[in-house]
């Protein structure tokens, strides 16, 4: 009997060590670190778990591909763009200003090299290129840099600020045309990430560069000189520009109905709100039409049965998406002003809504504890995220469109794929409801706020809290980056708006936990939408 006993437990064991060894294999091949299997039920959760410790998403993923950048395709492309380049001006003169990219793209990617872990094979790509590197042909600043690299000096100041910033450069129309065309073809996605982060690559019109130049000639052969009074003025210009400056407000009035959502949009002149199931439209200056039609001073959308929780735009005023208790979500078209589709999936509330920055997609958080992905122009349902417990909360596309991030009442934020809908990043440590999320424009941080009173900036690769600032008074329930992601501004539910100096709180020291706003303005009214544009923040209040 006791032997029968022996072999029967000997066969399960025998049969768990196969499950054992297949779910080893299966995480081996998929890059993921070796876990301990206790229980069948769990394997989705360790995974998962296992996934964000180790910084690792799906191997073709942008964060993948960069955080693990692999000197030899950075060197092998870098190589490439040498070449071309050399080609290129020997036989076209007026593709000269493309030399001017040569220097600090070396300094990027030799840093992007360092980071991933590689300082032998930084410094063999260093010494093979650094001959290639016209002195001549770069500003001040990454000449210094340069030479602090070749002199193994400490460059953490200067590292900090190269990297703090994207590098600004004009390009004529035919080069910028040519650059984009060699990348598409010739390039890895490391090397296309590294252009489209740390570079600001404009076009110029040769016309008014060859205009802008004989300006600067004019008054050096007219000999005119600046005299003290204009020297005093351009002085005070210059004050002027350090001072903070002003919030724009724009104030709903006229109206006893409740606000329950809106936004505002400066650059196309353009506020909507929610009053009793209704979406109103109205230009921001009362005597402007609205998207341009003609004698048009408000517009009402009524599509929904019950209150509307969110209202986003697109990022080329095409396409608005308004969210409803009603558990639909409308998306409608500005162009033609016509509703595109009412869509339904959504088995409770929805709270949130967001639109991709390529317009493409549009996304939806509800009470049902999902959030999906929405086809813009046909209203089709692309994806369903399912992973929180409690309901979704809050949105935000990363602004490279490949990803989508959650805030949840059950106090976790998830990063999602939006190409096949999988988790990619877990962020714990939020002690209460996550009331908002936003990703900074370069899409390296993710600051978040919720009911404990406090503003996290996550890192997004390491899944890890970067810096928490704590703050007195009611919570924060709205967000919004300045454009150079050097500011934050916060809205909260007492109308206290409150702007943030970042680079002052790089590290997560008790000093930065006390940190004071740089601007703390009480604002008569609800704070129903922020936004930055013209370099300003401006909010909408009722």
């Amino acid at each position: 009997m006791e032997d029968a006993k022996r072999d029967i437990n000997k066969t399960k064991r025998s049969k768990s060590d196969h499950v054992k060894n297949i779910v080893h294999s299966y995480l081996q091949k998929r890059n993921y670190a070796s876990i301990g299997i206790q229980d069948n039920t769990k394997i989705d959760q360790q995974i998962t778990y296992s996934l964000v410790e180790n910084e690792i998403s799906r191997p073709n993923s942008i964060l993948y591909s960069c955080y693990n950048s692999d000197p030899v395709v950075i060197d092998h492309n870098f190589s490439k763009f040498l070449s071309w380049v050399k080609d290129l001006t020997k036989n076209k003169n007026i593709c000269q200003d493309i030399e001017h990219l040569i220097a600090p793209l070396f300094c990027h990617l030799y840093l992007d090299i360092l980071k991933g872990g590689h300082s032998e094979r930084a410094a063999t790509f260093f010494k093979a290129h650094l001959p290639a590197i016209d002195k001549t042909k770069c500003d001040d600043f990454v000449k210094d840099l340069i030479n602090l690299f070749t002199n193994d000096c400490d460059a953490t100041c200067m590292i900090e600020q190269f990297r703090g910033n994207k590098y600004f450069l004009e390009l004529s129309p035919q080069t910028l045309a040519l650059l984009k065309k060699f990348v598409v073809e010739n390039c890895h996605v490391v090397f296309l990430h590294v252009l489209q982060t740390w570079f600001e690559l404009q076009q110029v019109d040769e016309k008014e560069n060859e205009t802008d130049e004989k300006m600067e000639e004019k008054p050096e052969s007219n000999g005119v000189c600046v005299d003290n009074r204009f020297q005093k003025i351009m002085e005070v210009i210059q004050d002027l520009e350090k001072e903070p400056k002003q919030i724009f407000q724009i104030n709903i009035s006229f109206t006893n109905e409740t606000v329950t959502c809106g936004l505002i949009k400066r650059n196309c002149g353009l506020v909507a709100y929610n009053q009793d199931n209704i979406v109103h439209l109205r230009p921001i200056h009362p005597y402007d039409p609205i998207m341009g039609v003609s004698d048009c001073k408000e517009i009402r959308l009524t599509d929904h049965s019950k209150r509307v929780y969110s209202v986003a735009i697109s990022p080329d005023h095409t396409r608005l998406v308004t969210a409803s208790e009603d558990s639909t979500l409308c998306i409608y078209d500005l162009t033609e002003m016509r509703l595109i589709k009412n869509c339904s999936g959504h088995l409770g509330p929805i709270y949130c809504a967001s639109i991709s920055s390529n317009s493409v997609y549009a996304a939806s958080g509800s009470h049902d504890t999902t959030a999906r992905l929405w086809n813009t122009d046909t209203g089709q349902t692309l994806r369903t995220f399912v992973g929180h417990t409690q309901a979704v909360t809050c949105l935000d596309f990363h602004p490279n469109c490949l990803y989508l991030a959650t805030g949840s009442a059950d106090r976790n934020i998830r990063m999602w794929s939006v190409d096949n809908g999988g988790p990619l990043r877990l962020f714990h440590g939020s002690k209460g409801v996550v009331y908002s999320v936003t990703f900074s424009p370069l899409g390296d941080t993710l600051a978040s706020v919720g009911d404990d009173k406090k503003v996290r900036l996550w890192d997004i690769l390491g899944s890890k809290i970067n810096n928490e600032i704590k703050y007195k008074g009611e919570p924060i329930t709205k967000l919004v980056w300045s454009k150079n992601g050097k500011q934050l501004c916060t809205a909260s539910i007492d109308g206290v708006l409150r702007i943030w100096d970042l680079p002052q709180c790089q590290d997560n020291s008790p000093d930065n936990k006390n940190q004071e706003p740089s601007m703390n303005l009480n604002i008569n009214g609800k704070i129903v939408a922020l936004e930055y544009s013209f370099e300003t923040f401006a909010c909408l209040t009722s």
